[in-house]
């Protein structure tokens, strides 16, 4: 089990990763900005003339740093430039733009109040606002803050980032996009490193992946969503991997599930669940300490129970008391088509089925059992039941029952009545 830091701790948490960006001392010998061109000086201020106005193709430079602009104001005093119109300062693969920039030499630190962007090899940023320490490689963002590259784009309310290892901590109303493949994830927290293949999500996190499937020559979205209070994504052994910890909901198609511990393997197209999981399908209802679902091509194909199964079917709405359900150590659930094919409760199987009578035939209850039983669907009704090696079958016909149909459940049974509510894939910002 992976142990994360508490949401209460998160903001002192994001301010140890930001010293740890720096992994250079923020103090700086002063190196005096150089006025390499301008067309012209219009002005000096005060008797040693500390302070200096250009105008017309402006050039500074600070050792690797060069900063060009249509105007500039120098205070020569400070080691700082006011730089407007057309800003584009350059240091190595690194280019920052913008219409105003405040840039202080001592700390090499360029402020920007009304839009900046960073370009870089790999990484496009722009925001309404944000500071970038040139020696440090260290962003801090505020508004409108979008963050682009090759794979990913990332729009929240602020953001730190470090350009030269791309790492990330988004906070504020967070999105990610996937660019390669159709996914995204919204927070209000989020690190994302990259090249570690590394993404952590906090509060109100949730996944989204959509696949296209057409059906009937209709085009229609399948959207898994997957929500939890922690997200945490990586690469295990090449595959891309997510793991979702407390108050995990799920939904993919007409598959709903809550629990407090799910793992998702994209490439094999599997889900892990745990901590008291349930499943809803349809009018089934499964529960079990792990339950494994297997969707390749992204269509359901099995549900695995794992210890303490348990499947309930409520089919009579009418009486809530008469439920199909049907126990064991382990229960496997095979699909086709998105419909049921077969259900297999294995090790100490037994079942309680409700029978309504038709044609002249006696209505009542039948409980059973056998180490293994076996029950095939047709058009989502029951087509046979075999029960394999020592079975027992009791038939209650409904005029001996007794008045209290309580009575008449499996000694693990449970109901749940909080199925999670779809989530609507979000919208990138405009």
């Amino acid at each position: 089990m992976l142990n994360f830091f508490p949401t209460k701790n998160l903001i002192f948490f994001l301010l140890i990763l930001f010293i740890l960006f720096s992994d250079k001392l923020t103090l700086y010998p002063k190196q005096p900005i150089v006025l390499r061109n301008a067309d012209s000086l219009i002005g000096l201020s005060n008797e040693n003339y500390s302070i200096r106005n250009f105008i017309g193709n402006v050039i500074f430079e600070q050792g690797e740093v060069v900063l060009r602009c249509d105007t500039a104001i120098q205070y020569i005093d400070q080691n700082r430039v006011e730089l407007m119109g057309n800003v584009v300062i350059n240091r190595k693969d690194v280019e920052i733009r913008s219409q105003k920039i405040d840039y202080n030499g001592n700390t090499k630190t360029a402020i920007a109040h009304n839009y900046i962007q960073i370009k870089d090899s790999s990484t496009f940023i722009e925001a309404k606002s944000g500071t970038y320490n040139i020696e440090t490689n260290v962003a801090h963002f505020q508004k409108n803050v979008k963050v682009e590259n090759d794979t990913i784009i990332i729009y929240s309310d602020e953001l730190i980032h470090n350009t030269d290892n791309d790492e990330s901590v988004a906070t504020g109303n967070v999105t990610l996009f996937g660019k390669k493949k159709p996914s995204a994830i919204v927070c209000d927290s989020l690190i994302h490193k990259p090249e570690l293949s590394f993404l952590l999500a906090y509060e109100n996190a949730a996944f989204f992946y959509i696949d296209s499937l057409k059906r009937q020559g209709d085009l229609t979205f399948d959207t898994l969503s997957i929500s939890a209070s922690t997200i945490f994504g990586n690469q295990v052994r090449g595959q891309e991997f997510y793991q979702f910890l407390e108050n995990v909901e799920i939904i993919k198609g007409s598959l709903y599930s809550k629990c407090q511990k799910a793992e998702f393997f994209a490439s094999g197209d599997s889900l892990i669940l745990s901590g008291e999981p349930v499943v809803w399908y349809d009018s089934l209802q499964l529960f079990a300490d792990t339950i494994v679902a297997f969707f390749p091509q992204r269509n359901l194909e099995k549900l695995q129970l794992r210890n303490n199964a348990l499947s309930i079917s409520i089919n009579d709405t009418t009486q809530l008391g008469r439920i199909d359900q049907i126990s064991g150590r382990d229960i496997d659930i095979l699909f086709e088509q998105d419909s049921i094919r077969t259900i297999i409760s294995k090790f100490q199987a037994n079942s309680i089925y409700f029978i309504d009578g038709e044609n002249g035939e006696q209505s009542g209850f039948q409980r059973s059992g056998a180490d293994t039983i076996y029950i095939h669907f047709q058009n989502n009704e029951v087509e046979n039941i075999v029960w394999k090696s020592n079975p027992y079958i009791d038939f209650y016909p409904e005029n001996i029952w007794s008045n209290n149909l309580n009575e008449y459940y499996l000694p693990r049974f449970k109901i749940r009545y909080d199925r999670p509510t779809k989530r609507v894939f979000p919208t990138k910002p405009k």
